[in-house]
Formats: C-alpha cells, sequence, structure tokens
C-alpha cells in the first residue's frame, strides 16, 4: 500500500502492569551517551532526489500486522496513545494492538509481525523490561519522505533542555537538536514473542516480517506494542532497560534517552493509519 502525504503524529504497553522505579547501579560506564559528552549522533548527508526521482519516490507504509490492512487497525487497538507531560513517563506513550479470539475475548499470540516503513535496524533488546523482546527501525527525514509531506518533519526541535524528571536516570547531560540538524522516525515494536528476526544493522524493507506477537517484558497478555518518535538521525540503542535490578547504566541510559529526556519526541502511530492523537 502506498500512502503520500501522511501525517505522522507518536506510547507504553497495553494491559501493562504499573512500572516501579528502581535504584541506579554505581557501577560500569556509558559507552553510547555519556555524562561528560554532549549529544551529538553521527550522520550522514541526506539523500536529496532530483525531480524525476521525487515522483517515484513515494514513501510506503504498510501494516504492522499481517493479515490486517491500516484502516482495519483502527479496530484492533487495546489501549490507545495518550501521550505524556514532558520528561515523563507516564502513562502510554504508543499503541498497543492485540488479536483477540471473537469467542473467547483472549488475545492471541503468533501472528506475524511487520515493519510499518523501509529503514534499518538501530535498536533491539533481549526480553529486557519493560519493552520484552523489542526492535527499533530508522527511517531518515530526508529525500522521498521530506519530498512527500514536510509536515513528517514535525515536531520541531525542543528550543532548551528539560529539567531532571522523576524517573531515577544516569546523566545524560543531552541537549536537544538544532533545528538543521538531520532528524529520523523511529518506530519500536515492543513484548515480541521471540527474538527479532533482523539485527543491528539490517536494512529492512516495508512489510518485511521482524517477529511474532508475545508478551514479553511488561505485558499482561499478547499485544505488540508499537511507538514511534522523531529524533536525531544515526543514533543506536543496542539493548534498553529500566525498572529492574539487572538494568545496567548503558541500558537505563538508553531507556531515559528514548523515554524522558526530550531529544527524541514522541507522536501517535496511529497517524499512519488515519487515527491521531494530538497532544
Amino acid at each position: 500500500m502506498r500512502i503520500t502525504g501522511f501525517l505522522v503524529f507518536v506510547t507504553l504497553v497495553a494491559g501493562c502492569s504499573a512500572l516501579q522505579e528502581t535504584a541506579v547501579p554505581a557501577t560500569t560506564a556509558l559507552p553510547v551517551i555519556r555524562a561528560t559528552e554532549t549529544f551529538r549522533p553521527t550522520t550522514t548527508p541526506p539523500n536529496t532526489p532530483t525531480a524525476a526521482e521525487s515522483v517515484e519516490l513515494v514513501p510506503e507504509v504498510c501494516s504492522p500486522l499481517a493479515g490486517y490492512t491500516l484502516p482495519e487497525l483502527v479496530g484492533i487497538v487495546v489501549n490507545p496513545y495518550h501521550p505524556p507531560r514532558l520528561g515523563s513517563d507516564d502513562p502510554h506513550q504508543g499503541v498497543d494492538l492485540a488479536q483477540v479470539d471473537p469467542v473467547n475475548g483472549i488475545a492471541l499470540t503468533g501472528m506475524p509481525v511487520q515493519a510499518v516503513l523501509a529503514g534499518k535496524v538501530v535498536g533491539q533488546a533481549a526480553d529486557r523490561f519493560p519493552y520484552g523482546n523489542m526492535v527499533m527501525i530508522e527511517t531518515p527525514l530526508d529525500g522521498a519522505i521530506a519530498a512527500s509531506d514536510p509536515a513528517l518533519i514535525m515536531p520541531t526541535p525542543l528550543p532548551e533542555r528539560l529539567p531532571p524528571g522523576a524517573l531515577t536516570c544516569p546523566d545524560l547531560n543531552v541537549s536537544p537538536p538544532a533545528s538543521s540538524d538531520p532528524r529520523s522516525l523511529y518506530i519500536l515494536y515492543g513484548h515480541m514473542q521471540n527474538l527479532p528476526s533482523v539485527s543491528l544493522g539490517d536494512p529492512v524493507s516495508c512489510g518485511q516480517e521482524l517477529g511474532m506477537i508475545g508478551e514479553s517484558g511488561n505485558a499482561l497478555n499478547p499485544h505488540l506494542h508499537v511507538e514511534v518518535r522523531v529524533g536525531p538521525s544515526g543514533q543506536t540503542f543496542p539493548s534498553m532497560a529500566h525498572y529492574d535490578p539487572s538494568a545496567d547504566y548503558e541500558e537505563m541510559a538508553a531507556y531515559c534517552l528514548w523515554r524522558v529526556s526530550g531529544v527524541y519526541q514522541t507522536i501517535d502511530p496511529g497517524c499512519l493509519w488515519g487515527s491521531c492523537v494530538i497532544p
């Protein structure tokens, strides 16, 4: 399916249990975002299509679940997008989708999870709380996507650094990106049944299978958690965890950068299938 001019305006865990904060481990270094450094991800120059190429390079949007069209997704949302205040880790920062048995009302496992947009794998987690088995895919907001609809680069970067929130986080010492910095759309797929079928750095096509619906991590029943953010291009999240004594410094730093730093700004995944919640 091809969609032109779509607006993308993204949160965590339908049927998810309440989260409890844990103490921050005092050991190990933070290789991804160091406390003594200002966050500046590496980037590559954007591709600028010619006029002829722009006609052909219309971004394709695919259903995140096999067997459902984009319009049908509205009917299987079991926990909608509920955007948080800036810097908060509550309430629900994505959309949860589930296949429910029509007879007994039980959510089912095993439906294939698919990539919504083409891109590159930049994040993953192996049954780490709260996302469980997770994969994240980056799609640059340049070239075909930017040419298709300039609104896709929204929201604009925050003008200043957010104050510390209630979540226990390492000192990231990050600053919001400049308005001229390249940015990307990042889509996270959580609570999958098994480890994702793709690895860090892999290219991914629209509609490519990533795994199966499950209930790993902070999930009370099987569902797919889809979370979408706009942020600086080129960042990777080799693992991500929080609210668990086993979460190390690097995993918590990645979680805090993604969830509460303000550098990666949440938008509603439902905008992809025509059901937006605008903060």
